[in-house]
């Protein structure tokens, strides 16, 4: 059981969610929720993780709920937490835009929010909005990608999901430092949906077209590995795939040999500073820092990929 602030299970089966309880603190500080997107993804499992982690060792409780992706149940989930007293909320919010609302409403009810990821374009309803740095991450595997397949040939960009703000502004990146190299040729351009299996329907269908392709390079991870998987299904082993995330699964493929290299997104570490920042409010009322903070993405490759797990790098 958790303490008395918890969710009980009839309440999260009410939503269709995920739960995740943590064991009791003696002398507990309250509780902070923290909504992500899907408990089953990695990379917001990993968020998750972060958050949770940090938070018991500062002494509070937890609320670990999944949103799905789905402004309605974002903000359900949202009043209910504040509903059941909660000090703060970390969250990764469902849409940027329609979010605003969300975080208006907890900070009426002087409930203060920490966003992970995924910012909205508004200052000072949010005690601190924590993303990273796609800018940064595009333009260095942009740039390990031209020292690694050479300034001329055929290449394939698959994004990951244009609807997305930090896919857009990662192709952005990449084609700051590709479009340097004119006899560098993007062949084809294909919106992969973030998810593996797009990544290889995208790749089969375009390798009809274009074989002699040097290099693929992905938005995320997941694509990336779509991608490796049609190349591989069609004998084209010497393709130069690189991406954008970190994950354990990206990390074991960079060490055997097939993703050349990717960027991890330090999931865990923007999540513990959400927590360390909610706590300084929660203390004092202010956190010291600045509202928008970007934390730089690591480039991964062979030589340090076994520092890598669940989108955290032991130095």
């Amino acid at each position: 059981m958790w303490k008395k602030l918890a969710l009980s299970a009839a309440v999260a089966a009410s939503f269709g969610l995920a739960v995740l309880p943590l064991g009791a603190h003696a002398a507990s500080k309250g509780t902070i929720a923290i909504l992500v997107n899907a408990l089953d993804n990695p990379y917001y499992a990993a968020e998750a993780k972060g958050a949770e982690n940090e938070a018991k060792k500062l002494g509070y409780d937890t609320i670990v709920l999944s949103h799905g992706e789905d402004v309605n149940k974002q903000n359900e989930l949202v009043n209910l937490v504040i509903g059941k007293g909660v000090k703060g909320i970390v969250l990764d919010n469902a849409d940027s835009n329609s979010s605003v609302a969300t975080v208006r409403g907890a900070k009426e009810k002087k409930v203060p929010v920490v966003l992970i990821n995924r910012e909205i374009p508004k200052d000072d309803l949010a005690i601190a909005q924590l993303s990273h740095n796609n800018l940064q991450a595009g333009t260095e595997v942009a740039q390990r990608f031209v020292e690694t397949i050479g300034e001329k040939g055929e290449y394939v960009e698959l994004t990951c999901n244009l609807a997305d703000k930090n896919c857009v502004t990662r192709s952005q990146a990449f084609h700051q430092v590709l479009d340097q190299y004119p006899d560098l040729k993007m062949v084809a351009r294909q919106d992969a949906k973030g998810a593996l299996l797009p990544g290889k329907q995208a790749m089969d269908s375009i390798l009809q077209e274009h074989p002699n392709v040097k290099g693929v390079i992905a938005g995320n991870g997941p694509v990336a590995l779509g991608a490796i998987a049609s190349l591989e299904s069609a004998g084209h082993k010497d393709v130069v795939v690189m991406g954008i995330d970190g994950s354990n699964d990206e990390r074991d493929s960079i060490l055997a040999g097939k993703l050349k290299a990717t960027v991890m997104l330090q999931a865990q570490g923007i999540a513990i500073h959400g927590v360390d920042l909610l706590d300084k409010y929660i203390a004092s009322g202010k956190t010291g820092e600045q509202e928008r903070q970007l934390f730089r993405g690591i480039l991964i490759t062979k030589d340090n990929a076994s520092k890598v797990k669940d989108f955290y790098y032991t130095k």
